[in-house]
């Protein structure tokens, strides 16, 4: 046998066909004793290394590199040898790698390919242990030295598979069939029948000799955080010092005994777990965001568990007054890495990032890669549109694919009759799936982790291959490998929410001069109470689905406490002990216990199992657990692991029965914990993030006009949710504007008469656009020649500036400047070469405006949704007892009347073969959907799009979401 030297995988994007997993198999059953990969970045070595080492095969791990116009592979003989080509790795995604980067290169084995053999000489200066490979005997004729090796470039397994890889490319270049192109695809493949014919035996056993000479192995991990400097005090007695400062300072000196044991205890854990210097570094980053007026979040996840944390200001929320439990965030009875994830405002996340980038180095901190893949919609357009099919065609097979899916397009074929149908009804459809489900999976480009970022002691090079991105390295490996080599992801998530709400202060400091601080924001306003119980959430961070704000209606929460179990219960799984919940919240159930100390665990969520840490507490108050040990059980029984459960069972019931406790009753607290296990939320991220709610409530409660204004500035472009808070906004009396030359914003803005539409908003103006007339409008704009004397716009802008009404102010119709637009245009095209003085301005003749129902549809045209007035309301002021679509929900399981615009039909038939409707229709508050069954089908099957319709039916709620069951329509216009 040998070992094949030059496999490039899938990892070289769109440029190999063999999978990794494929790869190991072949090997396994064709008895390969060793494999080398050389893709051209490293972000397979360690899925390759780890899964040849499980399979029993020597990874050589190996790299393709283009050195000033030659290629040269390189393979790492040992740990010291790897860390060489990581470095030249990290060269390369910055920049072309030069001969001179090679001078200290250690460890490593090269091999150039026979084309590149005049460069020998040059080459083997940098490289002292130098092969030249060959592909073919032809080629191993030529080379003159005695150090050569078969080498036999590997982009497919099987001949067979080769036309595939045609695509592949296409797809990475952007051409398809139509282009005149061709690839070189021939003879890469691995399965060679008989590889003599291509090479003698001393040159075949030269491969095995340079994998014997490769034994790669990473050595034990250390924690590779960076250090915080401390002066002369060691990282925990300076975190002690901070830990005790922090105290004081959040109880105002009045410190009991609970706080300061609480204190001590978790410092002696941190410490003997040596995670001073973690939570050192998350102190720094967030007393920096502090410091520079970003919003942090008042915490997330377990982290909010922590006093210490607390203490040092790295989360807001006190854990002994919330009974939050420290051993859900750092166990010593398990241990593992602490996760303190921080949230900051979207708009500052990079700014707290740079902080960290120049505080401990570029090459320090880095973000992580990820990779987006071909999965199965992807798969489909890209090769649909490497075979030229018309993307109306590939729009038919994609929306039967449901998003996300973990299914794959061989699932779907097999099991979606109308995907199938599809599919076989056309050649070019049937090629199409068949190459789409050979490369479904593969990695398609980079992209970079959403949160996580990596920050280390020393440079990121030394331990793993780096990525560039946009000035930013990226770890070459993905998140699952990091922990394992000493390096410690945090995740720095950038909130839209804490910018919106960042903004709201601010405005309320500039208009009211009043100074709000987030963290002492009361947490028993009733106002804010009554905001959730009447489910008047829109807009509001984890609290605006129809299925939540269903859920509060009926749960009428007067208390902050009620708030967080919504967060935890209003979720697959606990969902179906919300009943029960509501029902003992308002004493139309029996609160009951399976065992009386169960009362003092669960008594503020009324006898029920809510919290991760509700089945920790059982644990220890039955089974006299320590918290550590109750963690572990919470643990096991979250992931389900039999052998491990039965165990725990016999463990838990009989320590509880030699408790006291009765065995029967022991048992079904056991099976109760065990069932409620495997989706439990955690209390810490409960409280967290429903403080967050809350204080973005109390906002909208007290500063409506200020809260809907960057509310609305923070969906810009989403004409689904700015219709939605238009609306609530317009409900309880704030005005929407209409767009104003003088005193519109890129953002929406307020002002003493309501808010402004934005500028950017219009269609066809953007955010360029509108930044010039903002930055040239001065003291504002007296007149629209002024106007087009200072901004310089074309027509088409002019045009959807003119239609918006954003000219309005300065009395003149909009019809009057649309019939003399050319005149307007041709004026501000003289005034930018002459003097203002010498160009006669026109006159504007006319003064009769569009019709209201053009202006309506104007506004529809160009904000994407009616601003000033729905074309509904016309029609509602003359009839009676019409209900608006946002109060349907209040109505539940009656028969209502309501007057919509009709935007959306869609027929189908039923089982039967008749016909039914589904219409989706507006009012000037919301849109919902309508159900026409086939008995009423007939009476309704001339409306259309457009249309204004007054309809009679029953609410229903289907899946959460309420819908209106027509049973009589009337058109009106």
């Amino acid at each position: 046998m040998y070992t094949p030297l030059y496999i490039k995988t899938n990892y070289s994007l769109l440029s190999s066909l063999i999978t990794i997993d494929e790869l190991i198999n072949y090997a396994k059953n064709n008895n390969i004793k060793s494999l080398a990969i050389t893709d051209n970045n490293m972000f397979g070595t360690m899925e390759f290394y780890k899964k040849c080492k499980a399979n029993n095969i020597k990874p050589v791990i190996g790299l393709e590199l283009e050195i000033e116009d030659n290629i040269i592979l390189l393979y790492a003989k040992d740990y010291l040898g790897y860390q060489t080509l990581i470095k030249l790795t990290t060269i390369n995604s910055t920049r072309k790698v030069e001969f001179s980067d090679l001078e200290n290169i250690k460890n490593v084995i090269g091999i150039i390919p026979c084309v590149y053999r005049d460069n020998y000489n040059t080459i083997n200066k940098y490289i002292s242990e130098l092969y030249i490979g060959y592909s073919n005997k032809k080629e191993e004729s030529l080379i003159e030295e005695n150090n050569k090796v078969f080498l036999r470039k590997n982009l497919y397994i099987e001949d067979s598979d080769k036309d595939y890889l045609k695509y592949l490319y296409m797809i990475r270049d952007g051409k398809s069939i139509i282009d005149d192109i061709t690839y070189d695809i021939d003879n890469y493949n691995l399965k060679v029948n008989n590889i003599y014919d291509y090479t003698s035996n001393e040159n075949l056993f030269n491969t095995n000799k340079i994998s014997d000479m490769c034994n790669l192995e990473f050595p034990d991990s250390e924690l590779l955080l960076p250090i915080y400097e401390t002066n002369n005090l060691t990282s925990f007695e300076y975190l002690k010092e901070l830990s005790k400062k922090g105290l004081t300072k959040r109880l105002n000196g009045n410190i009991t005994k609970e706080y300061i044991d609480r204190l001590n205890y978790e410092l002696d854990v941190i410490n003997k777990m040596n995670f001073s210097n973690y939570f050192l570094v998350v102190y720094d980053f967030i007393k920096y965001a502090k410091k520079n007026n970003i919003l942090v979040g008042p915490g997330r996840g377990s982290g909010a568990g922590s006093l210490v944390c607390y203490c040092l200001g790295i989360t807001e929320i006190d854990p002994i007054k919330y009974d939050l439990l420290f051993e859900r965030f750092l166990n010593p009875e398990r241990i593992s890495m602490p996760d303190i994830d921080t949230d900051f405002p979207d708009k500052y996340r990079d700014d707290v990032i740079k902080y960290v980038i120049n505080k401990y180095g570029e090459k320090r901190v880095s973000g992580i890669v990820t990779f987006g893949t071909l999965a199965a919609k992807q798969a489909l357009r890209d090769v649909g549109r490497v075979l030229n099919i018309p993307s109306y065609q590939i729009d038919l097979v994609t929306k039967l694919i449901p998003t996300p899916t973990k299914l794959k397009l061989k699932d779907f074929y097999k099991e979606i009759p109308d995907f199938k149908n599809i599919i076989d009804s056309d050649n070019k459809l049937k090629l199409l799936y068949k190459i789409s489900s050979y490369i479904e999976g593969y990695p398609r480009h980079t992209s970079q982790h959403a949160a996580g970022i990596v920050m280390s002691k020393k440079d990121l090079d030394e331990v793993i291959p780096l990525t560039n991105s946009d000035g930013l390295y990226l770890s070459g490996y993905t998140m699952e490998y990091l922990e394992e080599l000493g390096l410690l992801k945090m995740d720095f998530l950038g909130l839209k929410t804490l910018t919106t709400i960042m903004n709201v202060i601010s405005d309320i400091k500039k208009y009211e001069n009043i100074d709000i601080d987030f963290n002492s924001i009361p947490l028993d306003d009733k106002k804010t109470l009554e905001l959730f119980s009447k489910a008047l959430t829109v807009g509001i961070f984890q609290f605006e689905s129809e299925g939540m704000k269903n859920f509060l209606r009926k749960l009428r929460p007067n208390r902050i406490e009620d708030i967080f179990a919504a967060i935890a219960l209003f979720r697959p799984g606990p969902a179906k002990n919300i009943d029960s919940f509501i029902r003992r919240k308002h004493k139309e159930e029996e609160i009951t216990y399976l065992d009386p100390c169960l009362e003092e665990i669960l008594s503020g969520t009324y006898g029920i199992i809510t919290y991760q840490e509700d089945v920790i507490k059982i644990a220890v108050k039955l089974a006299g657990y320590t918290l550590g040990e109750a963690d572990i059980l919470r643990r096991a029984m979250g992931k389900k692991k039999k052998e491990i459960l039965l165990k725990e069972k016999e463990k838990f019931v009989s320590k509880s029965i030699a408790r006291g406790y009765d065995k029967e009753v022991v048992e079904k607290i056991y099976d109760l914990i065990l069932e409620f296990a495997g989706y439990g939320f955690n209390k810490s991220h409960a409280v967290a993030y429903s403080i967050v709610a809350y204080k973005m409530a109390y906002l909208k409660c007290h500063y409506p006009k200020y809260f809907y204004a960057n509310l609305l500035s923070s969906v810009i472009g989403s004409e689904i949710k700015e219709k939605e808070y238009i609306n609530e906004a317009k409900s309880i009396n704030i005005d929407i504007l209409k767009p104003s030359i003088n005193k519109s914003g890129v953002a929406y803005n307020v002002d003493k008469e309501g808010i402004y539409f934005p500028l950017s908003g219009i269609k066809g103006l953007g955010n360029i656009n509108a930044e010039a007339i903002i930055n040239n409008r001065q003291d504002g704009y007296k007149d629209i020649f002024e106007f087009l004397e200072r901004v310089n716009i074309n027509k088409k802008v002019l045009e959807s500036l003119i239609l918006s009404g954003c000219f309005d102010e300065f009395n003149i119709t909009r019809k009057t400047l649309m019939d003399n637009i050319d005149e307007l245009t041709n004026y501000q095209d003289l005034v930018k070469d002459l003097d203002k003085e010498f160009v006669l301005k026109p006159d504007l003749e006319g003064n009769i405006e569009y019709t209201k129902e053009e202006l309506i549809a104007m506004e529809k045209e160009l904000f994407g949704f009616y601003l000033s007035n729905h074309p509904v309301s016309s029609y509602k002021a003359s009839l009676k007892n019409i209900v608006s679509l946002d109060l349907v929900p209040d109505n539940f399981n009656k028969v209502i009347d309501c007057i919509i615009l009709v935007e959306k039909i869609k027929t189908i038939n039923t089982k039967k073969g008749d016909k039914m409707m589904f219409i989706n229709g507006s009012d000037e508050f919301m849109q919902r959907e309508f159900t026409i069954f086939p008995k009423n089908y007939k009476d309704c099957s001339d409306i259309k799009v457009g249309d204004i319709v007054k309809i009679s039916g029953r609410v229903e709620r289907r899946y959460n979401l309420y819908q209106i069951v027509v049973q009589k329509l009337e058109k009106l216009n």
